[in-house]
């Protein structure tokens, strides 16, 4: 039995884990946006240290040749005050512009411009290309060019570099950051969206009566869910096949059994009234053979309704000749009774005859037609059962020297309860049902003819072998058994 356990909510499970994925993945592509973004910032402010250098050298060419190493010019560059965030432009300039030093030398060493923010030591060396310099406690980007024998040095501070870098590179991550709450909620509701169905056909069987067993309908049915619609309305169909057959079990059950009950009570009532001992033992021996015929026909209703369910376990390799010669051997003192000699063929003689089944159900079937073979074949008679394989098929015969049956009859002999009409043998009109029953079970086939002397009734029953069509007579063993036709 399946408990119900109230576990973990799958809305909340992949709410959690989308959470958990979008903080990783969203945390690593954040981090390298980052790094990125700041990487390209200190690329674009390093090319922007280069053209200012080759701007300056361009601009100063002509006043350098007067000014001199003594009395190096100075130059003031406007005030960025007023500049910030919220307030990135304005007619002084933009926010992301620098406080760019500048120094002039000639190929002496000797400075002959400067900005007035510039020291009038070099910021570096007079070496070509980028540096990162030490200057009054404060640490400087510096681009050295050499040009007509003069030294541009131009230099910005890295705190202010770095301030913009981090600026620049939080802007371009803020998408990122922004977006997740929107992302979870968007999420959230296509998760519920999908997750609907679920909860529409947990409704469903909720608001179902309980007696209600009609197959489960929904509107949206996604590819996920089918499998369980489907194995749902599986189950609901195999309780409604098992109610139908109680029902019917029972239905019969109470017809069949009142004409042999209403006889044992009659009889009993006899020999209670009974003046003599020999009327008293009459009734008793009438009584008891009512009794036996009731007997029997409750254990050939409980054999039929047997036969109808479905298969109690797997179905496996079974030796069909096993199982014949068990019956047979078990039939002995039946046969002997009635003088009735018994014939056996193995075609080949060594083979298994192995067929894929239910070995309580084949036992029932081959010891119905052994009884049905002794019961309506004459006294002192012959039985004989033939067992063939070939590739295509295992075939079971089993012919006797009764009346036969005749061909507008063989059909109807395999409905329950049916009787031949005119034959002087009592039955319970169950043998062939359950016979049919079980081989529409296993995939098999059965046939009625004449015996091959021409007197009495052959039954041959065709089987696939091991290996064909193994797979469908397992689902039609455990599932939906096939129903021989009904009276």
């Amino acid at each position: 039995m399946i408990l119900a356990d109230a576990g973990r909510s799958i809305h909340r499970t992949l709410i959690l884990g989308a959470i958990a994925l979008l903080v990783v993945v969203l945390g690593l592509a954040a981090g390298l946006a980052y790094a990125v973004a700041e990487h390209e910032a200190e690329e674009l402010f390093d090319a922007r240290l280069a053209t200012s250098a080759r701007v300056l050298d361009v601009l100063t060419a002509p006043g350098l040749e007067t000014a001199g190493a003594r009395q190096p010019m100075v130059i003031t560059l406007p005030s960025l005050t007023g500049l910030g965030p919220g307030n990135e432009e304005n007619a002084l300039g933009h926010y992301y512009e620098t406080k760019i030093a500048f120094q002039v030398f000639n190929a002496a060493g000797e400075l002959l411009l400067r900005s007035e923010s510039a020291p009038v030591a070099p910021f570096a060396p007079l070496a070509r290309g980028f540096s990162l310099q030490q200057f009054e406690d404060m640490s400087w980007r510096v681009f050295a060019l050499k040009s007509a024998g003069n030294w541009i040095q131009v230099a910005e501070r890295i705190d202010i570099r770095e301030e913009l870098c981090t600026t620049f590179a939080l802007t371009s991550i803020t998408p990122f950051i922004a977006g997740i709450p929107l992302l979870l909620l968007l999420l959230s509701l296509l998760i519920r969206y999908g997750l609907a169905p679920l909860s529409d056909l947990a409704r469903r069987i909720e608001g179902r009566e309980p007696a209600s067993l009609a197959p489960v309908s929904m509107r949206r049915t996604p590819a996920e869910i089918v499998p369980v619609v489907t194995a749902l309305n599986g189950l609901f169909k195999r309780v409604h096949d098992a109610l139908a057959r109680e029902r019917r079990f029972t239905a019969a059950a109470a017809h069949e059994l009142r004409t042999p009950l209403a006889a044992l009570k009659l009889h009993a009532e006899n020999a209670w009234r009974a003046t003599s001992a020999s009327e008293r033992q009459t009734s008793l021996a009438r009584m008891d053979a009512a009794m036996r015929k009731t007997q029997r026909l409750a254990v050939q209703m409980l054999a039929f309704s047997r036969a109808s369910a479905p298969a109690d376990s797997e179905f496996r390799d079974v030796s069909l000749r096993t199982v014949v010669e068990d019956l047979i051997e078990e039939s002995q003192p039946q046969m002997t009774a009635r003088g009735t000699r018994l014939a056996m063929t193995c075609v080949p003689d060594d083979a298994a005859f192995e067929v894929r089944g239910d070995r309580d159900k084949l036992s029932s079937l081959v010891g119905n037609l052994l009884e049905n073979a002794i019961r309506y074949g004459p006294r002192q008679g012959m039985i004989r059962v033939a067992l063939a394989s070939t590739t295509d098929a295992v075939t079971l015969a089993i012919e006797d020297e009764g009346p036969g049956i005749e061909p507008a009859l063989r059909e109807r002999v395999f409905e329950s309860y049916f009787r031949v009409p005119g034959n002087a043998e009592e039955g319970t009109g169950l043998g062939l049902a359950i016979v049919k029953e079980i081989a529409v079970q296993h995939g098999a086939s059965v046939d009625i003819d004449n015996a091959s002397g021409g007197r009495g009734t052959r039954i041959t029953v065709r089987f696939s072998p091991v290996g064909a069509s193994s797979r469908a007579l397992h689902e039609r063993g455990r599932g939906e058994p096939a129903t021989a036709s009904r009276s």
